[in-house]
Parts: structure tokens; C-alpha cells; sequence
């Protein structure tokens, strides 16, 4: 039997902190698990009164509520790792955002895949539901869609912590802040540390049973964030390529992508009139220029703003 402590940061989503904790509440395992949330809002702390809340009504699993003051999404999980590593026993830390909700069967998903495939860190399926009615142009949308991988199974590369089980051993060999605090508001930290796993040996694998939901405000469904978005993961991308291969190195393997999404971006959206198409197509130029960012070291803070409640 694993010891999994589960890991959520947490910042101005009390609401869906709620549901994510609800959700695992309802774990239907064969394993121990202990739950962790750091808050990275000093003012409200309104993640701190949700788990307070919580405790006192009599949780299912021990659970635990930490504050991290200094705004950052590296800082927060190198808080939670450090809090999850230090307890007794740990042998596994899994984490999922505070916009998810995790199926009765999750936890015992990533462990068996972990178990099955001798796997250092495992990623599951993330299906999407929205929370409001949307356009039919947005719905068709690559980043609005379910991330899904058809089977479950060894992987080159897990690049998210939206929903990971990660063993304890392999976080200990990154050392004691694994996540790179330079990407404190960039996003991109998560697919940082699994690349520098990646590069010393460690495994990973994909559990398509593992299925958690996030929910999508409406505030994620316009054309300028879908656009951003594509343009901050391109930035971050380049980011990890930078500090692994130094910006020559990094600028000679990429440039022809960079290219091609310059010329597919801009020429694919003037020849379409249908405007889920043509966003799609943009996205490719933005993507670009993102990794154009990178390369120039321009830092775009798309975490600055928290989306959703």
C-alpha cells in the first residue's frame, strides 16, 4: 500500500478548491492518502478557510492548509514538496489543480500505471467542462479540448502537474526546490522539473484511467485568451529549451518551427472565413512569437490573473 500525499495549490478559487477536495473525498482506494494545500493569497486566504472549514466538519483524510506568501507557482509547489516529503513514510506525491475534480477512481489509477510500468512520474487524462454555454467556434477549439491519449502506458514525457503522481525518491533527487522559481508567474515550471527528470534517467507513463475534469470559466473562452495562451506556451517551450541548450542551440533546433508557424499562422488565417479556424491558425503565429520571447528572454506573467472561482 502506497502513502500518496496529494498536493493543491490554490489561489483565489475557493470554489473550486471546494469541489477539488469534495472530489477526493470521494476516492474510492486501497491506498493511504493525506492532503496538502498550500494558499498563495496572503491577503483573503480564502484556500485556508476552505480547508479549516473542512477539518472541523471532519474530513475523510487528514488534511492540511499552508500559506505562501510570495506570488508564484514554483514557490507554492516547492512549498507543497518539501511539506509532502517531510512526512513520514510518503512514498508518492500527487497533485492536481484547484479547478479540477478528480473520478472516484483516480488515485488508484496513477498508482496501479506507477506500479504496472515502473514509472517515476505518471500523467492522467484531463477532460474539460465548461462552465457556461459557448460558441460553436470555440467548442472546436485544440485547447479547450480533452487531453487524452488513446492508452495507458510508458511515455517519453510528462509535461504537467494538472494531474502527476510523482515518487517521493525521484523528487528527492531533484533537490530541495525542484520547481524553477525564475517561471514564478510564466507558468512552464512543471514541464521544466519533468525535463530535467527526464534527463537524468527517470520514467514516466500515461494513465488514461486516471481521469480528472477541469472546469473552464467563460473568461477562458474568447479569442485574445485562447491567443495568449498559445503565445505563453510557445514563450515557455523556449524557455525550457534555453536553459537546458543555451539560446544558440535552442534558436538553431527551433527556428525552422518558428518559421513555419510565422508563414502557416499568418497565411492560414486570411484564407479562411470561419473564425474557429482562423483563431486556430493565429494560434500558430502567436505560438511563434512566444517562442521568439523566449529565445529574448521577454517574460509574459499569464498567471499575474486567476481565472475562474
Amino acid at each position: 500500500m502506497a502513502k500518496i500525499i496529494v498536493c493543491i495549490a490554490t489561489c483565489n478559487r475557493p470554489q473550486g478548491l471546494a469541489r477539488t477536495l469534495e472530489s477526493l473525498g470521494a476516492q474510492q482506494t486501497q491506498h493511504s492518502l493525506e492532503i496538502l494545500v498550500a494558499d498563495n493569497d496572503a491577503a483573503r486566504r480564502e484556500g485556508m478557510a476552505v480547508v479549516e472549514k473542512l477539518a472541523t466538519r471532519g474530513y475523510r483524510w487528514p488534511i492540511e492548509a499552508l500559506l505562501v506568501p510570495e506570488r508564484g507557482i514554483p514557490l507554492v509547489r516547492n512549498a507543497l514538496v518539501a511539506a509532502a516529503l517531510a512526512r513520514p513514510g510518503a512514498t508518492h506525491i500527487a497533485m492536481l489543480d484547484d479547478d479540477e475534480a478528480a473520478s472516484p477512481g483516480w488515485i488508484d489509477a496513477m498508482a496501479d500505471t506507477a506500479s504496472r510500468w515502473q514509472a517515476d512520474v505518471v500523467g492522467g487524462a484531463v477532460l474539460r467542462e465548461m462552465d457556461s454555454q459557448i460558441a460553436s467556434w470555440a467548442a472546436r477549439h485544440p485547447l479547450l479540448a480533452a487531453k487524452q491519449r488513446g492508452q495507458s502506458g510508458p511515455v517519453a514525457l510528462v509535461d504537467s502537474t494538472a494531474n502527476v503522481l510523482m515518487a517521493a525518491t525521484a523528487l528527492h533527487a531533484m533537490g530541495p526546490r525542484p520547481f524553477d522559481d525564475r517561471m514564478a508567474l510564466t507558468g512552464g515550471s512543471d514541464k521544466q522539473l519533468f525535463t530535467r527528470m527526464k534527463r537524468a534517467g527517470f520514467r514516466f507513463a500515461w494513465s488514461e484511467e486516471a481521469v480528472v475534469t477541469e472546469l473552464i470559466p467563460a473568461s477562458r473562452v474568447t479569442a485574445k485568451w485562447l491567443l495568449m495562451r498559445g503565445y505563453r506556451v510557445g514563450m515557455t517551450d523556449m524557455m525550457v529549451e534555453r536553459f537546458h541548450k543555451g539560446r544558440l542551440r535552442a534558436l538553431t533546433s527551433e527556428a525552422p518551427r518558428i518559421a513555419a508557424g510565422f508563414l502557416v499562422g499568418s497565411l492560414g488565417a486570411i484564407a479562411t472565413f470561419d473564425r474557429g479556424k482562423r483563431v486556430e491558425r493565429l494560434g500558430k503565429l502567436y505560438r511563434a512569437a512566444g517562442k521568439v520571447a523566449g529565445l529574448a528572454g521577454i517574460h509574459y506573467e499569464e498567471y499575474r490573473k486567476v481565472h475562474g472561482a
